[in-house]
């Protein structure tokens, strides 16, 4: 069974800019010795003035070196707020940096003060979704590109750089609704579901997802990664009691948004019913059972874990990434 790391960029401001740098890349090389076979960076733009995060293009160059023979991937890109020519130029020079493991994952984006930051209308979004996504495919394999759309044109253009695949980039796509689940179906390689859908959601998507793929005609050999909030200590109760809070306050952040889920006004009570089913959250035995499950009643190929938010003390991380490699080499 195939487990990631997901890189969390974001830290609280209050804190020292260089303990968070620090901090996740001793993450980064305890997972890889761990046996974690993936690294997966996020993206969000003008997150402060209480938050800061790093820049993912950057920093998965950092990376790269770091984690030789590791698949590397995003998990998104905002591609609607970003020009898809130079996209498709440090996607093909991250391909080569990584050893022709390179994963794209592209979604809409939600955040309203993002688009607007960007200069791009959030209605234009999924049109510009979908001629970015023709685009760079074109641009990571021709030689030549002509390419006159409602959003780009231009004429014989070539990549500096291809993808050292000559079929192109996995391009896996993300989405929390039915529209967007048959989007990724048509449009992309693969699916990639949020952290916090609960187990029968995800279900229903992977199913509607496999269906529009049979309608269409496209290849059925695709990974199925599932996505989870993950800490796993030394029982039960120390693992909740360590999680809890730093999450909470994740999904705190995330509800301001109107994303998520979270009931925010219903205290501890009202996240632990929320957490249960969403979040990998236990003892090895546990993360054991749930990985299973997962992988039985979903058909999951890959995980990619969330491991540590804000708050959370970075020798529970760490202590946490290596009982869940341990548990993994079981499966």
């Amino acid at each position: 069974m195939k487990v990631g790391l997901f890189v969390t960029l974001e830290w609280d401001a209050a804190a020292r800019d260089v303990n968070h740098l620090r901090d996740i890349t001793e993450q980064v090389k305890v997972a890889k010795d761990a046996g974690f076979s993936s690294i997966w960076f996020p993206q969000h733009f003008v997150t402060g003035p209480s938050m800061k995060q790093l820049s993912a293009s950057p920093m998965m160059g950092y990376f790269a070196a770091l984690t030789e023979g590791m698949e590397m991937g995003t998990a998104v890109l905002l591609l609607p707020m970003l020009n898809p020519v130079l996209l498709a130029e440090e996607a093909a020079t991250l391909d080569h940096l990584s050893g022709g493991r390179f994963v794209l994952g592209v979604g809409l984006g939600y955040r309203d003060h993002e688009f607007q930051a960007m200069g791009v209308e959030p209605k234009s979004r999924v049109p510009r979704f979908r001629e970015y996504i023709e685009v760079m495919r074109r641009l990571l394999t021709e030689d030549s590109v002509t390419h006159h759309g409602k959003y780009l044109q231009f004429d014989n253009i070539s990549l500096s750089l291809k993808a050292r695949n000559p079929a192109g980039l996995p391009i896996w796509i993300g989405g929390t609704v039915d529209a967007a689940v048959k989007r990724a179906a048509a449009l992309g390689d693969s699916w990639m579901g949020a952290g916090a859908m609960g187990i029968e959601e995800m279900k229903q998507w992977w199913q509607l997802f496999h269906d529009t793929r049979v309608t269409l005609g496209k290849p059925l050999d695709y990974r199925r990664q599932i996505s989870r909030e993950c800490f796993c200590g030394p029982d039960m109760a120390t693992s909740l009691a360590l999680a809890e809070k730093p999450l909470m306050g994740k999904y705190t952040r995330y509800a301001g948004h109107g994303f998520g889920g979270l009931d925010t006004a219903g205290g501890a009570e009202a996240f632990r019913r929320f957490a249960d089913g969403r979040f990998v959250i236990g003892d090895e035995a546990f993360v054991r059972d749930e990985l299973q499950r997962y992988r039985d009643t979903l058909g999951a190929t890959d995980f990619r874990f969330r491991m540590a938010w804000p708050g959370l003390p970075q020798e529970e991380v760490l202590a946490s990434i290596r009982r869940v490699g341990k548990v993994a080499a079981t499966l």
